[in-house]
């Protein structure tokens, strides 16, 4: 749900709350003024309870499931916030009457107790719309990403139906097997193993990271048998891999860095890095690119985009991505923090 609607279904429940007290508040019927600004203030001031546990308490104890703090914390702010409520209309009172001696008089537990109900209906309204907004930003979230998933499969569909990337690799392999059969042989395997990664995998939501490093791996071995010097690309992978991943997620960054790569002079004209430490996943991957072609134009728009997306779905505030070039060179940087997956595995 975005934030424009959450704030015009705010602005409606408190535009309903205050003409539903209306017939209540004696308001235009010859009131004094003291009157409408002691409602003016019990209302703001019910509404700063509600967005105390709207805003604070709900997303900082009970979203992160510590129910403990959450019912100790909320019974603690309803208890004592009557007290604050009933000093705003005390204070009101002494302005009008112009006397603060005295100011707290008529003040008794019985007071105290009158005032706990509105408090408490203002926390539990402010903890369930909380809940009910996230629920239907939940719901909404996973629509899309579902919406994105399918989209993803059916452009990987395409990809594999599409006639042209294959035409390449076979025509390569084609070559090998006059020159080299055995080659020829294990480039064949490779191919299916990466027809059968993007057939089965691709449907699951995570896959141990080693898995995508080895699609990787095959992705970058076809390419190389087109490269002469196999120098020309550089593939590291360290660490931990046996972390979970969203499926695919390097594909696009790997195919751009082949396609707009450079491989007359430099080496390596491509570098692949992987590393995943603590669940912390990181792909550092770079090209050298014709400066002035205007083709890095072109690569930051090219898969970032919709790669973009996807990370948002998928890891909404836990990945980062930093792309930028310098000297002729392309860099793309993103990390990704599958720790809450695990969390949720173990569970």
């Amino acid at each position: 749900m975005s934030r424009k609607k959450i704030k015009y279904i705010h602005l409606f429940v408190w535009l309903f709350a205050i003409f539903a007290n209306l017939p209540y508040s004696n308001i235009g019927q010859k009131i004094p003024v003291q009157q409408a600004v002691t409602y003016l203030f019990a209302f703001l001031y019910l509404m700063v309870v509600f967005y105390i546990f709207y805003l604070f308490i709900v997303p900082e104890f009970l979203e992160k499931k510590k129910m403990t703090m959450f019912f100790a914390v909320s019974f603690g702010v309803v208890l004592v916030m009557p007290f604050f409520g009933y000093t705003i209309l005390f204070f009101i009172k002494a302005v009008f009457e112009h006397s603060f001696s005295h100011f707290y008089k008529g003040y008794s537990p019985a007071m105290h107790m009158s005032g706990f109900y509105p408090v408490l209906t203002a926390a539990v309204f402010g903890s369930f719309f909380r809940v009910i907004i996230n629920w239907f930003s939940t719901m909404n979230q996973k629509a899309e990403l579902d919406r994105q998933k399918i989209a993803m499969e059916l452009e990987l569909l395409k990809s594999r139906m599409n006639p042209h990337f294959l035409f390449n690799t076979l025509n390569n392999i084609d070559a090998l097997i006059r020159t080299d059969p055995e080659k020829a042989s294990s480039e064949i395997i490779r191919l299916s193993d990466i027809m059968r990664y993007l057939t089965y995998e691709i449907a699951s939501e995570r896959v141990e990271l080693s898995r995508e490093i080895d699609n990787l791996r095959n992705l970058v071995g076809l390419y190389r048998i087109r490269i002469k010097d196999p120098e020309s690309i550089e593939f590291e992978a360290t660490g931990d891999m046996s972390v979970l991943i969203a499926p695919a997620l390097f594909v696009p960054l790997t195919e751009n860095a082949f396609k707009f790569a450079r491989f007359r002079s430099n080496k390596p004209a491509i570098s692949f890095r992987f590393d995943s430490s603590g669940g912390i996943v990181t792909a550092e991957i770079w090209n050298y690119y014709q400066k002035g072609s205007g083709k890095n134009g072109e690569y930051s728009g090219h898969g970032i985009s919709g790669l973009r997306r996807r990370l948002e779905l998928i890891y909404p505030t836990r990945y980062q991505l930093v792309t930028g070039e310098e000297e002729s060179i392309y860099r793309v940087k993103l990390t990704i923090d599958t720790n809450e997956d695990k969390m949720h595995r173990d569970r």
